[in-house]
């Protein structure tokens, strides 16, 4: 009846099997190196507040004379530069808002993976259309938990993100193999 063509057999598909190893390692080493992961993460996220704030600046400065002042970018640009510096000089409160933007990407990603995985059972997957929703249900439920107990998601924030990657990683690689 619905046949978009895309139920065909594609053949082996290296990049989904290449993001699925590569999440897979990744989510091996910070289980080995949580506290280097939590650092990284860190110094990462305050790295790229820093240069959101210069871009921000930057914007303002270049669009000055054709839209006018525009206080609020250059308000968020100094704001944006601050908090980096601040996540820099403390390691724990940046720690605490990964621990929160973490929560919020398990229940984002998750829900999304809800609606693709019902977009699979038109394409006759079988197992995999199951196997998905499954994964993705259980996503949005630690997402949930964790945004109510933001304590305990600062404590594990490396390892719920070694078990997002694994749980990724797995998906990844049995789609890989999926079409094949």
């Amino acid at each position: 009846m619905f046949d978009s063509g895309y139920n065909e057999k594609r053949g082996f598909d290296w990049g989904v099997f290449s993001a699925g190893v590569i999440s897979v390692v990744l989510s091996i080493f910070l289980f080995a190196n949580p506290g280097k992961g939590l650092r990284g993460l860190v110094i990462i996220l305050a790295v790229l507040l820093i240069m959101q704030g210069i871009a921000w600046i930057s914007m303002y400065a270049g669009f000055h004379g054709i839209f006018g002042p525009s206080w609020t970018t250059l308000l968020s640009g100094i704001f944006d530069i601050l908090i980096g510096i601040f996540f820099l000089w403390d390691n724990k409160v940046g720690a605490y808002m990964i621990a929160i933007l973490v929560a919020i990407w398990f229940i984002v990603d998750s829900v999304i993976g809800i609606v693709f995985a019902w977009h699979l059972r038109f394409f006759e997957t079988g197992w995999y259309f199951f196997f998905n929703l499954l994964l993705n249900i259980l996503g949005l439920v630690v997402g949930v938990m964790l945004l109510f107990r933001p304590v305990i998601a600062v404590m594990s924030t490396v390892y719920l993100i070694a078990i997002y990657l694994m749980i990724f990683g797995i998906n990844e690689i049995a789609l890989a193999f999926m079409h094949r």
